[in-house]
């Protein structure tokens, strides 16, 4: 069973799945690295020349694969989005702990500024961008863990206690 790390852009999945991996020994997946990889192109440039819906797609794809190919228990940091497709989220919760990382909107807001690579920071207002976030937080909270994350946690602190409660 794999630990999976969901929430939305910037609530720092990667970050906490590397001290998580560290921390617990696990290996460590990023899925939008692994899908950087499989298509030699960023996620930015795959939104740019394929747009959302085709990168859903090579998502989806790539998911499958992972679950696929992983045989052992690995922490896997999911893209913002890939929970938002239901057949996504069941595939998740079926293969493992799901644990959303929890960031209130308003903080999220507040630190936009410092997410311009994403895609979808370049292309969406501050407004849609929290219509975004509040219709993919119903997906978010289809996890079996929530963690809050606010300025008084660190990474390792978080990774501790996501350790201790997914006992792995």
């Amino acid at each position: 069973m794999h630990i999976f790390l969901t929430g939305f852009m910037g609530v720092g999945k990667t970050t906490i799945g590397k001290e998580l991996s560290v921390i617990t020994h696990l290996p460590f997946i990023d899925l939008d690295e692994q899908i950087t990889q499989i298509t030699s192109k960023s996620i930015p440039e795959l939104f740019k020349e394929k747009g959302e819906y085709e990168f859903r797609i090579i998502e989806r794809n790539a998911l499958l694969d992972i679950l696929k190919i992983t045989k052992t228990k690995t922490i896997i940091a999911l893209g913002g989005g890939t929970m938002a497709s239901s057949t996504n989220a069941i595939d998740i919760i079926q293969n493992g702990v799901c644990v959303y990382l929890h960031k209130p909107w308003e903080e999220i807001a507040k630190t936009s500024s410092r997410l311009e690579g994403r895609p979808l920071i370049k292309q969406k207002s501050l407004s849609e961008l929290e219509s975004i976030f509040r219709k993919r937080e119903a997906f978010y909270e289809l996890s079996q863990l929530k963690m809050p994350i606010n300025s008084g946690f660190t990474p390792l602190k978080l990774a501790q206690t996501l350790r201790l409660s997914t006992n792995r």
